[in-house]
């Protein structure tokens, strides 16, 4: 580890190469600092890092306790960023440009969360109960909305054209373009029951289901603020062959702010962020 100047570890001065953070010495580093390859920081469960300045990480920073990114501060290089509980154990208001290594999937009553982001895609399904005893989208997706409504000042509609879906209606419109369009058609743009994204109340059609909703003021305000509010554009344009799914400019998924920010700077789609496969 080598820096500009010093950084402070509950108010000691240290210039080690590896740096431990744990409960009871918590670091915050206000300088730009760097981590050479070979190197590597690591926060212990209960330990908090706060970064204030820029970090060049060249080898490997370890989250199992807290990391706080403020709003000025930036991790960039070719190191790598391991989350190794939950993705809540980052606080991001800055930028992160560096790699991060996300946890292996979890099944927790048939639910699958990757360092605590519940995951749906054509890979991974939901039971069919699951949602119903939530019936709508969930309040945090709710409340990000109305704010991304208030914020915008130019007469916006910005409201969800269709929001929580249970797995029975999933199924039925599944069924439904399955029959009108063909499954081979059908299944690029409708999800098949339990595979919906809406099933889980975080999810939701802002507007109007149509590719031209792209090219609107509307549109475009969506597509480059909504990480702001804590929601990533699901199925963006150049990633169809990822998702599975076509463009869908309309669908937002809430992920939480410091979480739909990571994902914004770093220009993934949620799968290659999470590192998992859909693989029908």
């Amino acid at each position: 580890m080598e820096n500009n100047t010093s950084y402070t570890c509950s108010g000691l001065t240290s210039k080690d190469e590896n740096i431990t953070v744990s409960a009871d010495k918590p670091l915050v580093i206000n300088d730009n600092i760097t981590c050479k390859e070979g190197n590597e920081i690591r926060i212990e469960k209960g330990g908090t890092l706060t970064l204030g300045g820029d970090l060049d990480l060249s080898g490997d920073l370890y989250v199992e306790g807290k990391l706080i990114i403020e709003e000025d501060a930036t991790i960039s290089g070719s190191g790598i960023i391991h989350v190794v509980n939950s993705f809540d154990d980052i606080d991001c208001k800055g930028t992160v440009t560096a790699k991060i290594d996300a946890p292996e999937p979890v099944e927790i009553d048939g639910v699958t969360y990757v360092g605590g982001i519940l995951l749906v895609n054509k890979e991974y399904s939901l039971p069919r109960e699951f949602g119903t005893d939530i019936g709508d989208i969930r309040p945090e997706l709710r409340q990000a909305i109305e704010q991304m409504r208030a914020d915008t000042g130019f007469g916006m509609t910005l409201r969800p054209s269709s929001g929580y879906r249970s797995y029975a209606t999933q199924e039925w419109w599944f069924n439904y373009y399955c029959e009108t369009d063909g499954y081979e058609n059908a299944i690029t743009y409708s999800a098949r029951s339990g595979h919906s994204e809406h099933q889980t109340g975080y999810a939701a059609d802002i507007t109007k289901t149509e590719l031209d909703y792209a090219d609107t003021e509307e549109g475009k305000w969506l597509a480059a603020n909504c990480y702001k509010y804590g929601c990533i554009i699901r199925y963006p344009a150049d990633k169809v062959d990822i998702t599975g799914y076509v463009y869908e400019p309309w669908h937002i998924r809430y992920l939480g702010k410091s979480t739909a920010k990571l994902v914004h700077d770093s220009g993934l789609c949620l799968e290659e962020f999470l590192e998992v496969d859909r693989t029908n």
